[in-house]
C-alpha cells in the first residue's frame, strides 16, 4: 500500500463523515458544483467540526490546496478544484430553534431547508432568493435577501458563530468573546476559516405579499426610471426587484417585471403597490399573501450552461445608467438583468459594523450571461463593455463568475481591507483559505488596483 492510500485510510478511519476519491462511486457528484466540475485528490463529507479539522490537516500535511462547499452555487466555482481537498459542510445541515427565536443553522443546510423549517413556527430569516443555495456560501458575502429592505442582510442577525481555524481550533465567537474574528465572519467568512453553524435571530414573519408585476416592453424606460425614483423612500417593508429577462427566451418585446416583496399587513400591502401599478400598464398582478418559504425559488439549468455574471452597487440611480442597459440589452440576447432596490434596514447598519462594508448602496445591478460558452460568443465583448460603460465602483462578493482584483476592491474598500489583513493574518498566517475574492494575510497584501 502507498503513502497516498496509508494516508486516505488513516483519514477515513478518522472521519465521522465520508472520504470520496476517484474511482469512489459518487466521486464525480461530489467534485460539482453548480457551473464547475472538479476533480480534487479528496472530497470530505463532514458530519461535524472535528472533521473539519482532520480535512485540514489533510491538506496541510500532504501540501493540498483547499476549497469549501456548501450549496456549491456561486458562479466562480469556489466550492471544487482539481487536485485539492475540497472540504464539503453540506452533511451539517441542522436547523435548531433556540430560546428568544434564535435559530442554530448548520452552513450545509439550504435556505430552503430553513425557510420551511421556520416556517413551521412562523418565523423567517431575510436570506437570498433561492431555495437550493447553501447557508454557508450566502453568508460569506452577505446575504441580500426578499426583506432585506425591512430586516436588513442575513449576516446584520448573527449572534455568534462556530468556526474552526486552520490550524484545526474549533472556535465558538461572538461580539463579547472574539469581537475582531467575528466582525470579519460577517462579511468575510470565506477568507477566514471554515463557519460550521451560525446562531441567527429570526424574526415572526409567517406570510408575505409577494409576486410580480409585468409592463409592456415599450414602458421598459418609464417603468425602470418611475420604479428607481419611487423605491428609494417607499416603506421599508418593500423589498423589490426589476428585472429584464433575455431577449433570446422569447421575442424582443419580452415584458419588464417588478417583483415586489411586502413584509407587512394589508394597508401596507395596498399603500405600497398603489404607486408601483401606477408605473405603467400592467399586464399581469400576481401579487399573493402567500407562506415566506414559498418566496425561494427552484433554481437548475443544463449541465453545459456557464453563466457569466456581473454586479455593481451604487448610491443613486440615474436615467443615463438606464438607459445604457437597456440599449446594452438589445445586443445581448443572452443577457438577464435584475435591478435591485436595497437601503431601509440595509443601510441602517453603520458601515464599519461588519466586513461587508457598503451600506450607503441603493441599489445593485446584476446581469447574467445565460447559456453555455458556445453560445455567449461574440457576446462577451459587449457584456464587457456594458460594465466599463457602467463602471461601478463597488460589488457584492456573491454575484461574481470570472473576479478579478479590481472586484475585490470593488467588494472591500481600504478601511475594510487593511481591517481583514490584519485579521487574516492572526488566524490563516498561510493563506490557505483563499480564492480570487478573499483578502490576503497583512504580509502578503498586494497594493489596491
Amino acid at each position: 500500500m502507498g503513502a497516498g492510500a496509508r494516508g486516505i485510510g488513516r483519514l477515513r478511519a478518522g472521519v465521522a463523515g465520508e472520504v470520496v476519491v476517484a474511482g469512489d462511486a459518487g466521486y464525480r457528484e461530489a467534485g460539482r458544483t453548480l457551473v464547475a466540475q472538479g476533480r480534487p485528490a479528496v472530497v470530505v463529507r463532514c458530519a461535524g467540526p472535528a472533521d473539519v479539522a482532520a480535512a485540514l490537516g489533510y491538506a496541510e500535511a500532504h501540501g493540498l490546496t483547499v476549497a469549501v462547499r456548501s450549496g456549491g452555487h456561486h458562479m466562480a466555482g469556489f466550492g471544487t478544484n482539481d487536485g485539492g481537498v475540497a472540504i464539503d459542510v453540506r452533511p451539517m445541515d441542522e436547523v435548531a430553534i433556540r430560546d428568544d427565536a434564535v435559530v442554530r443553522i448548520g452552513t450545509g443546510a439550504t435556505w430552503g431547508q430553513v425557510a420551511e423549517r421556520l416556517g413551521e413556527s412562523g418565523l423567517a430569516i431575510s436570506s437570498g432568493d433561492t431555495a437550493g443555495v447553501g447557508v454557508g456560501g450566502l453568508m460569506a458575502g452577505g446575504g441580500i435577501g426578499w426583506m432585506v429592505r425591512k430586516h436588513g442582510l442575513a449576516i446584520d442577525h448573527v449572534v455568534a458563530a462556530e468556526v474552526v481555524t486552520v490550524n484545526g481550533t474549533v472556535r465558538r465567537v461572538d461580539a463579547a468573546t472574539e469581537p475582531e474574528l467575528f466582525w470579519g465572519l460577517r462579511g468575510a467568512a470565506g477568507s477566514l476559516g471554515v463557519v460550521t453553524s451560525y446562531d441567527l435571530v429570526a424574526v415572526r414573519r409567517p406570510t408575505v405579499h409577494f409576486g410580480t408585476l409585468l409592463f409592456p416592453w415599450t414602458q421598459a424606460e418609464q417603468v425602470l426610471n418611475g420604479w428607481a425614483e419611487y423605491v428609494v423612500d417607499a416603506p421599508d417593508e418593500l423589498s423589490s426587484s426589476l428585472q429584464l429577462p433575455p431577449t433570446m427566451m422569447a421575442d424582443r418585446q419580452a415584458p419588464i417585471a417588478v417583483m415586489v416583496c411586502i413584509a407587512g399587513d394589508e394597508s401596507t400591502r395596498d399603500k405600497v403597490l398603489g404607486p408601483l401599478r401606477a408605473l405603467g400598464t400592467v399586464l399581469t398582478d400576481t401579487v399573493a399573501e402567500i407562506p415566506y418559504a414559498q418566496v425561494f425559488s427552484n433554481e437548475s439549468m443544463p449541465a453545459d450552461w456557464t453563466p457569466r455574471v456581473r454586479n455593481g452597487l451604487f448610491d443613486q440611480w440615474s436615467p443615463e445608467r438606464g438607459e445604457t442597459i437597456l440599449d446594452a440589452r438589445l445586443r445581448l440576447p443572452a443577457m438577464a438583468v435584475e435591478i435591485r432596490a436595497l437601503g431601509g434596514a440595509f443601510g441602517a447598519m453603520p458601515a464599519d459594523a461588519t466586513a461587508f462594508a457598503h451600506r450607503d448602496t441603493q441599489f445593485m445591478v446584476n446581469s447574467v450571461l445565460i447559456g453555455s460558452t458556445d453560445l455567449h460568443g461574440s457576446q462577451v465583448a459587449s457584456f464587457d463593455w456594458l460594465w466599463e460603460a457602467l463602471a461601478p465602483e463597488r460589488a457584492y462578493a456573491n454575484f461574481l463568475s470570472h473576479p478579478t482584483a479590481a472586484d475585490l476592491d470593488r467588494c472591500y474598500p481600504e478601511s475594510h481591507r487593511s481591517r481583514l489583513a490584519a485579521l487574516k493574518q492572526e488566524v490563516d498566517p498561510g493563506d490557505v483559505f483563499h480564492n480570487s475574492l478573499t483578502v490576503p494575510p497583512a504580509e502578503r497584501v498586494p497594493p489596491a488596483a
